[in-house]
């Protein structure tokens, strides 16, 4: 129950938080995030959004959902959030402090890539386009980690990103689009040689940016540059 002011119950007690009371197709998250912004109008509209679609896929998972997604036995979905929270719980069943404590970092963390890929949703209408002998290319000067990601998912077959602050910059290709920057680095090399400038051995990737590797010199090619080199016949 809600009689103490102390506790808060979240999907249990009977109380305003608790959706078992009811048939229709919703959670608690979804109860508790009607809550925040009916006493708080004045959340910002791109965490309002990234929270709300969160809830989406929380209240999908809690009512079973999960069975129409494509392929639901699949290993892939096992390295889901609510599935990773379920390993956790078993791991530390005499611990609920250290579940809080993990969950709450993590869902700090996927908070941020929701909020990311909104911003990247947006960016895609106002990204340079341009084509490729692979297939449809997109450009952006932007800082957002999750562009590249989403770009690729949609279908582009070579995404290209420079990071405004640190002018360094990445290329990134679809393999099922048959995508090799091999000639495209050879080129870059040649341009601006003074570059840091790493090339996956798969082929889909260049990068002159690493935050696993500090230090690196960031090109002086501009972005359009980079897309001309790109877009080249080889």
């Amino acid at each position: 129950m809600d009689s103490d002011g102390e506790v808060l119950h979240c999907d249990t007690g009977s109380g305003r938080f608790d959706h078992h009371q009811t048939d229709s197709f919703t959670c608690a998250a979804n109860l508790v995030a009607r809550e925040i912004f009916k006493v708080n109008e004045k959340v910002d509209d791109l965490k309002k959004k990234a929270i709300e679609r969160m809830v989406v896929v929380i209240n999908e998972d809690d009512h079973a959902h999960f069975l129409a997604w494509p392929e639901p036995a699949s290993d892939r979905w096992d390295f889901g959030l609510s599935r990773a929270l379920g390993g956790v719980v078993s791991n530390f069943k005499n611990c609920p402090e250290k579940i809080i404590e993990y969950f709450l970092v993590v869902l700090d963390g996927t908070f941020r890539i929701f909020l990311e890929k909104i911003e990247a949703e947006e960016m895609l209408e106002t990204g340079l386009k341009f084509k490729t002998n692979w297939g449809r290319g997109i450009a952006v000067s932007s800082g957002n980690s999750e562009f590249p990601r989403l770009a690729l998912k949609l279908g582009y077959a070579v995404v290209v990103r420079k990071r405004p602050k640190s002018s360094h910059l990445g290329i990134y290709g679809h393999w099922q689009k048959g995508v090799n920057f091999k000639k495209v680095f050879q080129k870059l090399k040649k341009k601006d040689p003074e570059a840091s400038w790493y090339f996956h051995p798969d082929g889909c990737m260049i990068l002159n940016n690493s935050i696993n590797h500090p230090g690196r010199k960031p090109t002086r090619l501009s972005l359009e540059d980079v897309v001309e080199m790109v877009k080249a016949k080889s």
